[in-house]
């Protein structure tokens, strides 16, 4: 039975369970042990990487523990072989199958292949549904952003406003009023517009 060096256990702290789950199973029925080594990342971290070129992306799903990177030990160690990847690889996607998880491997990227890289599909764990803490996972329903929550409770708070308002005016300042009501209106869904837009291309 495999067990993990002292530093692959303290890059496995903060990532997602089901990853966990899956690293778990591949170290125990993959060809090849493998160090974990790396896994949360720090924004200050990713920086770095993406100033050497060692990461093309600030969006990295390091960031919210849905990554890890590991290096597989061969007869001779531990090596950045692709041989050794193209046995690796298909193994943590089979224990990922087998737990009923879908993730992604940087070596199947067209560009900037990347064998050490395993993540969570962004379309089935989006960063939104989940959160990790300095000590332990912590896992939540999904919610809608804050704008778009603070963006709603404006809106039921002003129609309230404007109705007690329009009651006590002239009709010509209730035309003035309304218009304003509406140019507010238009504003709030471009915003709602803009949150949707951002989220569909993974900005969250």
């Amino acid at each position: 039975m495999r067990r993990y060096s002292k530093r692959s256990l303290g890059n496995l702290k903060g990532i997602h369970p089901d990853l966990r789950r899956v690293i778990d199973r591949a170290l125990q029925e993959g060809p090849l042990d493998f160090i974990v080594i790396e896994g949360l990342r720090t924004m200050q971290r990713q920086r770095e990487l993406v100033a050497s070129g060692a990461s093309q992306t600030m969006n990295s799903r390091h960031l919210t523990g849905h990554a890890v990177d590991l290096l597989p030990i061969g007869k001779d160690g531990a090596a950045f072989d692709w041989p050794l990847y193209d046995k690796l690889g298909p193994a943590v996607k089979a224990a990922a199958e087998a737990e009923g998880v879908k993730i992604e491997w940087g070596g199947d990227w067209q560009k900037f292949r990347d064998g050490p890289h395993f993540q969570l599909a962004w379309d089935e764990y989006p960063t939104e549904e989940w959160v990790t803490g300095d000590d332990a996972p912590k896992p939540r329903k999904k919610t809608q952003s804050t704008t778009l929550q603070a963006a709603a409770g404006a809106a039921t708070a002003g129609a309230g406003g404007v109705a007690t308002v329009l009651g006590s005016l002239d009709p010509v300042a209730q035309y003035i009023l309304l218009g304003a009501a509406s140019l507010a209106g238009l504003f709030l869904l471009w915003i709602v517009r803009e949150r949707l837009r951002k989220w569909g291309q993974g900005d969250r």
